[in-house]
């Protein structure tokens, strides 16, 4: 790639839909929280601390992809680390020229390990992202996450069901709360588990984003557009593999909030060779590029645009129109000017 198409993707305004929060933390604010709290990590050194928060190869499923996490979690400690990384995480994307993201979070994760109130973690958020947008020119957006895969069995204490969190969401609507997600292992968690939750947030007008068909196959992106109302889809990239489906989420107009690199890295695809997202593109699927972790992947949304480009031969003119997709798909309007998307 050219250095200057390079620069023309760097400085293009740019829409992230599909990004978490705790898949964006920086190692150093990782090491320096969890030194201040007296938190053991293997070593309080960035450099060093790397190889346990972020993947420098794909993993074998999204288990391992998820391994990272293990470190990261510690570090949300209270209000005040929390805002902290709020507020890096929006700067972070400002720095890649992302004029409006959504970022996605677990509010029940964030507040396990320290016993946290989830209430604390939404303030933190709010206020992290308050702060960052009165001095830098982006809008940030939270969509809360329900983990489908985690419950009061799997994590020994009482824990929140998907109706409770939908509330938190709708309660903090007010406060940049623009949608529902649901995450988490696919499989044995169906979306029809979690109609109720999404039922909520659709009524309290709340936009509504799966993950679905990353880990498990078609059916999982069906029943997120027919039972629980999904305008968006985080990832679906194996509805590839049953055309029927694929007309589904055209005919709905549904967007489908890709992540190549993460992708590959969980397995959804063996390798970018394999990646169905030329295919999606060319039969009429509304595709878009997003980052889903950047730390744990060791990228910015830049580089999906040239991956897009150099893996699956899209073109400047094609990259424009995902992010008509993005625009148009996005959960809150879009005030600031992007300028003209057209090449």
């Amino acid at each position: 790639m050219t250095t200057d198409l390079t620069s023309t993707l760097t400085n293009l305004p740019k829409i992230d839909l599909h990004r978490h929060l705790e898949g964006s933390v920086r190692p150093a604010t990782v090491a320096h929280i969890c030194k201040s709290h007296n938190i053991p990590l293997p070593t309080y050194d960035p450099a060093e601390l790397e190889p346990y928060v972020r993947l420098s190869a794909p993993a074998a499923n999204l288990r391992g992809f998820l391994a990272p996490f293990r470190t990261i979690k510690f570090c949300f400690v209270d209000v005040e680390a929390i805002a902290r990384i709020a507020f890096e995480v929006v700067e972070d994307a400002y720095l890649d020229n992302i004029a409006y993201v959504e970022f996605r979070f677990s509010p029940e994760f964030m507040a396990f390990y320290h016993r946290m109130s989830m209430t604390d973690v939404m303030d933190g958020i709010a206020d992290g992202f308050d702060a960052a947008m009165r001095l830098y020119p982006i809008v940030a957006k939270m969509i809360v996450s329900i983990s489908r895969d985690l419950s009061t069995e799997t994590m020994g204490m009482p824990w929140p069901s998907g109706a409770e969190i939908a509330q938190l969401a709708i309660d903090y609507a007010g406060r940049g709360v623009v949608g529902l997600d649901l995450a988490g292992n696919e499989s044995g968690y169906p979306p029809e588990l979690f109609v109720e939750a999404f039922s909520m947030a659709r009524s309290a007008g709340l936009g509504v984003t799966v993950h679905a068909g990353e880990d498990d196959g078609p059916n999982s992106v069906r029943g997120a557009i027919e039972h629980l109302g999904a305008t968006r889809i985080g990832h679906g990239v194996r509805i590839v593999h049953d055309p029927a489906v694929v007309q589904l989420a055209i005919d709905r107009g549904v967007t489908l909030e890709v992540c190549p690199t993460s992708n590959v890295y969980t397995h959804a695809v063996d390798s970018f060779a394999d990646h169905p997202l030329r295919r999606l593109y060319e039969c009429g699927v509304r595709v878009t590029l997003n980052t889903d972790d950047p730390r744990v992947c060791g990228i910015v949304l830049s580089n999906e645009y040239a991956l897009a480009m150099e893996q699956f031969g899209f073109t400047l003119p094609d990259i424009h129109r995902t992010l008509e997709f993005a625009r148009e798909s996005a959960f809150s309007r879009i005030p600031l000017p992007l300028g003209s998307l057209a090449p």
